[in-house]
């Protein structure tokens, strides 16, 4: 295995045109966090973006994409990862201890890894389901249907509470890409002053970190057949209530920053975009959309399917490694401690710790 470390912007048109192939041959790698696309434009913003080029007598075998600082690599977008993958074909298989020190590392942190990478299982800390909405069997109708079979009453509440607003506020409008900018500074005005209002506080808000909003405004500008930036909207009469920042791959769409005016939080402004949502990517030609990992309810009711992620950490002997692996022990104590400093729970502290860490 011959491994080259460049800069995404780097890669030759063979050397994408192989990448692409890659995931155009495997639907687990269908994910937009996936695509060189994504990672090209993590690096305009970011200095610190490498993509590992892996060789096998002389031919492209896989794309390993990441965060470099010093010896330690994060995820490509860090905190903003919901997904990570080697890109290779199916069943494709290496040492990943070998391809870390390969790639210059001392030591590779996973958030959101797809759980059935092979080399990386060894090295699972932590594996959690990431629900999806699975539409490829018979499109919106079909997907609403099994919701109700399954005993989830989520579509029904949700259109009650579409007509609910409609009655307050006016006739309902949703679009599901939004060009014009505004709307998305909107909504990262709306998603700020959720994170100053929810547990974590002040330094979980992501758009704190000036390249969060400047990465943002270079996907929603991106508009490609394989990749492109999704602000979905919804309007009441003359009044937008709420947004939704993701993007999508030719296959699948990835629920990401969605966000409502609090003002109508009662009337469910968020779920009826999402129901939307569901129903345009599957006139799209969308297989799946994405949620992403996390505890959120609603995700779980409106999900009908579930892929499983996970996160860990793979290096060879060295300080950083042995530094991981007393933070995962620390780690590993808090979630036994029920209260700590400010009436939180010690593994939110350390949640909280862990985010800033890969975001910064």
């Amino acid at each position: 295995m011959r491994v080259s470390v460049l800069r995404p912007q780097e890669l030759a048109g063979d050397q994408l045109a192989a990448w692409r192939g890659f995931q155009a041959g495997n639907p687990a790698l269908a994910s937009p966090f996936l695509r060189p696309e994504f990672a090209q434009l993590v690096a305009t913003v970011r200095h610190d973006v490498v993509a590992a080029v892996i060789e096998r007598d002389g031919v492209e075998c896989g794309f390993f994409a990441f965060q470099r600082c010093r010896r330690v690599g994060r995820p490509v977008g860090g905190g903003l990862s919901d997904c990570q993958a080697i890109i290779a074909a199916p069943g494709w298989d290496c040492d990943a201890r070998a391809l870390t020190r390969a790639s210059g590392l001392a030591v590779y942190n996973f958030t959101n890894m797809r759980a059935d990478q092979r080399p990386f299982v060894p090295f699972h800390r932590h594996v959690l389901e990431s629900p999806i909405i699975d539409l490829t069997s018979g499109g919106f109708e079909a997907y609403a249907e099994g919701r109700r079979a399954a005993g989830r009453s989520v579509v029904t509440q949700t259109l009650s509470h579409a007509r609910r607003l409609e009655r307050q506020l006016g006739p309902l409008r949703f679009v599901m890409h939004d060009p014009d900018a505004r709307s998305l500074h909107r909504l990262v005005e709306w998603k700020r002053h959720q994170y100053r209002q929810d547990r974590w506080g002040g330094p979980l808000d992501v758009f704190s970190h000036r390249w969060t909003i400047e990465l943002l405004e270079l996907i929603h500008a991106a508009q490609t057949r394989e990749f492109s930036g999704v602000l979905s909207a919804l309007w009441a009469g003359d009044t937008m209530v709420a947004a939704h920042m993701g993007m999508r791959s030719s296959t699948v769409l990835h629920y990401w920053f969605p966000a409502y005016d609090a003002a109508h939080a009662k009337l469910a402004p968020g779920r009826i975009l999402l129901l939307e949502m569901v129903r345009a990517a599957a006139a799209a030609g969308i297989r799946s959309v994405e949620l992403g990992a996390g505890g959120e309810g609603y995700k779980s009711r409106f999900a009908n399917a579930a892929v499983s992620v996970a996160a860990g950490f793979v290096g060879s002997p060295s300080v950083p490694l042995w530094g991981r692996r007393l933070w995962h022990a620390a780690e590993n104590v808090a979630r036994r401690v029920p209260i700590a400093r400010g009436g939180r729970r010690a593994d939110e502290l350390f949640f909280r710790a862990e985010w800033e860490r890969n975001h910064r």
